[in-house]
């Protein structure tokens, strides 16, 4: 990649992560429900392992709360023990077919009527078709085993009733211990192996468990992509595949997403000390409106809501207004909330050569956000090239400014520091995402807050695991994978084949796929994030949905607050119609349209703050366990 002008390389403002050895210590909450969801549902540990391990040009969402590396290791476990479990039961068909085919013949029928119990759904259908599910076809079934049966045992023909009736009864004796003996053979394969998820679970990611999860060997694939996440889940760079620029912090079209816009006029001078209005376009002209200094002091009031004291600004000075308060008391500090930002373009980059712009002479090859060397995207844009994309909003990479309320809790406490009760995670995750572009004279500003429901409760079961013993370790497989002992023997030699089929075309792909740089366009962009794939379909209770109403509001109003400061008091500029708007928005939580010429607020697709579930954001599941 070369810029034929004479520029810097684009390696003086985009560059890798620090990377590293993995992480040792005690493992996030969030990592070991993540780590938990790769054994519970085979869909999110395949969609995991096909990112991050065989797209190796893929893009890789920033991990905020939790490290990924370990949720790629225990995903290339969990599938290593399901193709385990399918090898020994596709083993046993071969044995039941060496001792009867007739019979295996009857317990494929057995096993299909019982599978299809399970996913019929009932409800639906009406009283003749229960009838018959559940009386006529376990009848017809029976009926066809004892035929093979009775063509096994070839009674004579001249045989009497007496011995025909012994024949039959021999015959369901025979089939009854053939299908326990059968079934329990499947059921052992079927609950050990989930009872072995279960104790790895609870000795591997118990409360406390250390990094970085299982060993991955030799293998060079899977060493080559946990180097890349580790240099890349740190960064601040998003490179997208989708229609979502905050992938990994929820959907800015789903119902809990909060979006409002505002667009001001620079070129209006705020009202004299008498009240008087200045002529339009005069003397704020001179002034010079920052967007990286807007950017600077709404960071420096969000973290008052965070810090001791109140941050000081960019040029070293507290910021304006700012009358020395008091220290914020501990009790009082928004522990969980983290700022920085968020550097986003679409990953499917222009790589052929082309002119830089149109008043720019010579050319540009490659992608400011792809690193010429091994073609793997960049995860960290350095501040020099944060604020050159913020000055300049036209440009396809652009820039937000990002403040996340999660996970980390507050313990409570008295005044003389006596703990009433410990801290607890917050599970839902509200994200908000500030955009400022000055254009023309004009200031445009885009609030857009995001949110994550928890995690689905199912894998949060890690918790609860260690203090269960062998006997309810034992009861709770098998309570879980009953269905599972009638479904897994019918599916396993197709699943196993879609396993390994999975595999050799997901490494064939890898190996023979060409380089992306021979390729005029090329899409790098993170498809999934595995924090959005565990999201729960909706808030678990009304206190997660207060938690991030609440959050919204505090975080709302300090950027506006932050941008009218700035911009009345220290520009000099007419707020008033902004102000009196933005009032509107954070008091009632409406957002309104119009306005006068002087400023404008525009609605977002949301008008409140809650409307109904959190779609878009997670799976769905309805608690089920797919091991």
């Amino acid at each position: 990649m070369d810029v034929q002008t004479g520029s810097p390389p684009s390696t003086a403002f985009f560059h890798h992560g620090p990377g590293g050895d993995p992480r040792t210590g005690p493992m996030q909450n969030l990592t070991r429900y993540l780590c938990a969801a790769m054994y519970l549902d085979k869909g999110m540990c395949d969609a995991v392992l096909k990112e991050y391990v065989y797209e190796s040009y893929r893009a890789v969402v920033p991990s905020h709360g939790f490290d990924l590396e370990p949720v790629i290791r225990h995903a290339r476990q969990a599938r290593r023990m399901r193709i385990v479990r399918d090898v020994l039961i596709v083993g046993l068909w071969p044995a039941l077919l060496t001792l009867s085919p007739l019979y295996v013949l009857f317990h494929l029928g057995v096993l299909g009527y019982l599978t299809a119990l399970f996913r019929v759904p009932w409800r639906r259908l009406s009283w003749r078709t229960r009838i018959g599910l559940a009386v006529v076809v376990p009848a017809l079934i029976l009926v066809a085993g004892l035929a093979l049966t009775a063509a096994a045992l070839q009674p004579g023909a001249t045989a009497s009733a007496g011995e025909w009736l012994g024949f039959l009864v021999s015959g369901l004796i025979i089939l009854a211990f053939a299908s326990a003996m059968t079934s329990g053979l499947f059921a052992f394969v079927v609950i050990g192996h989930l009872t072995l998820v279960l104790r790895r679970l609870a000795r591997n990611l118990g409360p406390g468990a250390h990094g970085p999860g299982p060993d991955v060997g030799g293998s060079a694939r899977f060493g080559n992509a946990l180097a890349h996440v580790r240099a890349s889940q740190g960064g601040n760079i998003t490179l997208y595949a989708g229609d979502n620029p905050f992938i990994g912090a929820g959907h800015p079209h789903s119902p809990d997403a909060r979006i409002w816009s505002i667009a001001l006029e620079l070129d209006r001078k705020a009202a004299n000390p008498l009240g008087k209005p200045a002529p339009s376009g005069t003397a704020a002209r001179s002034v010079i409106v920052d967007p990286v200094v807007m950017h600077e002091r709404i960071r420096a009031k969000l973290h008052e809501m965070r810090d001791e004291l109140p941050q000081q600004g960019g040029n070293g000075q507290r910021p304006p207004g700012d009358g020395g308060e008091r220290p914020l008391p501990p009790n009082e500090r928004i522990n969980g909330l983290v700022t920085g930002w968020h550097v986003v373009a679409r990953g499917r980059c222009v790589q052929h050569q082309r002119p830089v712009d149109d008043l720019t002479p010579g050319h540009y090859s490659g992608h400011p956000l792809v690193d010429p060397h091994g073609r793997v995207p960049f995860s960290a844009a350095s501040e020099a090239a944060v604020e050159a994309a913020v000055r300049h909003p036209q440009g396809g990479i652009r820039c937000f400014q990002r403040v996340s309320i999660g996970a980390q809790g507050q313990s409570i406490r008295t005044p003389d520091a006596v703990v009433v009760a410990p801290a607890e995670d917050q599970d839902a995750v509200m994200s908000a995402f500030v955009h400022l572009a000055v254009e023309g004279r004009m200031l445009y500003g885009l609030f857009a807050a995001t949110v994550l429901p928890p995690v689905h409760p199912v894998f949060k079961v890690v918790d609860e695991l260690p203090g269960w013993r062998g006997g309810k370790v034992l009861w709770k497989a098998i309570r879980i994978g009953l269905p599972s002992v009638f479904v897994a023997p019918l599916l396993a030699p197709s699943r196993l084949a879609a396993a390994l089929w999975r595999i050799a075309r997901e490494t064939f792909t890898a190996e023979t796929a060409p380089d992306p740089a021979t390729e005029f366009v090329h899409d790098y962009g993170s498809r999934i994030s595995v924090r959005e794939l565990a999201a729960d379909a909706d808030f678990q209770d009304f206190v997660q949905e207060i938690d991030v109403d609440k959050y919204t509001r505090l975080i709302e109003r300090r950027v506006n607050e932050a941008l009218l400061d700035y911009l009345g008091d220290e520009c000099g500029i007419d707020v008033s119609a902004y102000r009196t708007q933005a009032g509107v928005i954070m008091n009632e939580g409406v957002i309104m349209t119009g306005g006068t010429v002087h400023g404008q607020v525009a609605a977002g697709q949301r008008v409140q703050q809650r409307q109904s579930g959190a779609g878009g954001t997670g799976g769905g599941r309805g608690g089920r366990i797919n091991p």
